[in-house]
């Protein structure tokens, strides 16, 4: 095989791998509203974004930790280093597990037993993906993305229909037994490396940093469909979620194009003048728009085929157009200020989005406090929710744009 091939080869496997994730979700939540119903799927949603936002710090603040760490391990010292890490987030999921019973007693969790379940099967999940991925191990990364696919489309296509708990089980009870599996092998490996290797101290406080930064820049979109159940029902929350899991798609590809410009970028930062940073920005600001025009016309495409397929009571809600309408708007809008982002951390600057992050989620939380307490329950208040959103949104790039002109004037202005 030529060398060009197989960098092709290479690449592929790496989009794949990072598609992964949101294509699973994408059907997943297609299953659930095709099998057990609009309402079981937000049901399922509901308790699935509570079980990541808590995963934020069981799973993905960890996963930063083995990225860094493990790539620089000692030669047979990558499995030592990963079980310490494992042990770190074992902890923290046990911990992540606490608030449960009384988000369930609350009303916020309708099945606490069996999102403890979620909770931990993808922290798993996450944490090999990332171990995977540090090693360089794509292959072996598809074959497991399948397996959890399989799994989950065979447990809902067999027993969705009849026993509605299984949204929870076709993903839990696989991606718990793959975590139980990894630990072991995890721990044959590092016992021929000497065990695990003893976590630093601060690490701990480190994983909960990373997570903390994830919460700010993810929260707002994660706790939408708790929200939607919350003030509409139901059938609202899993139409929510079937409309965040079409966008969460979309992102991925605004998001690997700024990605692989990050290199270029860097280069030229370091390297050249102002007007090749300023020119090279502008660029990518072109790409982008491109991109993500396209994009939202396929995805209004999508919309239509999906809606004018999903005639059935369940799935035809009122104002549904609209919501998708103001989803995408906020994706659209959200986009557009990725160039000051791919800057910001060129240069290494993270307390200008941290703080942009924390004062739009501030914002945020007080506006859907307000549309709960004010604005009668029903769909009036799902799309005020949503207004909310993509207002927050345009916040959240007049902060950022008026930080990065404050941080760097000769290439903004």
């Amino acid at each position: 095989m030529s060398g060009r091939l197989q960098s092709i080869l290479r690449r592929g496997e790496v989009l794949a791998v990072t598609a992964a994730p949101g294509g699973q979700r994408l059907l997943h939540f297609m299953l659930i509203q095709i099998l057990c119903g609009t309402e079981a799927l937000g049901r399922f949603a509901n308790d699935v974004s509570i079980a990541m936002m808590l995963g934020l710090f069981s799973a993905v603040g960890w996963s930063a930790l083995i990225l860094a760490r493990v790539p620089v391990a000692g030669a047979g010292q990558s499995a030592p280093v990963m079980l310490g890490l494992a042990r770190g987030a074992l902890v923290f999921t046990l911990l992540a597990c606490l608030p449960l019973p009384l988000l369930a007693w609350a009303g916020w969790v309708f099945e606490p037993g069996w999102t403890a379940l979620l909770l931990a099967g993808w922290t798993a999940y996450t944490l090999i993906r990332h171990y995977g991925l540090a090693l360089g191990t794509y292959r072996i990364l598809l074959v497991m993305e399948v397996l959890v696919v399989l799994a989950l489309a065979a447990g809902l296509g067999l027993f969705g229909a009849t026993h509605p708990v299984m949204a929870y089980a076709a993903l839990a009870i696989p991606t718990v037994l793959m975590g139980g599996l990894g630990l072991i092998l995890l721990i044959v490996r590092a016992r021929a490396g000497g065990g695990a290797v003893p976590l630093p101290a601060g690490t701990a406080r480190t994983a909960a940093e990373q997570a903390a930064l994830n919460l700010l820049s993810a929260g707002m979109s994660m706790i939408l469909v708790p929200l939607t159940v919350q003030v509409a029902g139901q059938g609202y929350g899993g139409l929510v979620a079937l409309i965040g899991s079409m966008t969460s798609v979309l992102l991925l590809f605004p998001r690997a194009l700024t990605f692989n410009a990050l290199p270029a970028l860097a280069r030229v930062v370091r390297q050249q003048g102002v007007e090749e940073v300023r020119a090279l920005l502008g660029t990518l600001r072109s790409n982008l728009v491109r991109l993500n025009s396209g994009l939202s016309l396929l995805a209004i495409v999508a919309w239509s085929v999906m809606a004018w397929w999903g005639k059935r009571p369940d799935f035809a809600l009122s104002g549904a157009t609209a919501i998708f309408l103001l989803q995408l708007a906020s994706f659209y809008v959200g986009q557009l200020v990725l160039p000051e982002a791919n800057y910001l951390q060129t240069v290494e600057e993270t307390r200008l989005p941290l703080q942009v992050n924390l004062l739009s989620l501030i914002f945020f939380v007080l506006a859907c406090w307000m549309v709960m307490l004010l604005v009668p329950a029903g769909l009036n208040a799902v799309l005020s929710l949503f207004s909310v959103l993509l207002l927050v949104t345009l916040l959240r790039n007049i902060l950022l744009r008026w930080a990065v002109l404050r941080r760097a004037p000769e290439v903004f202005a």
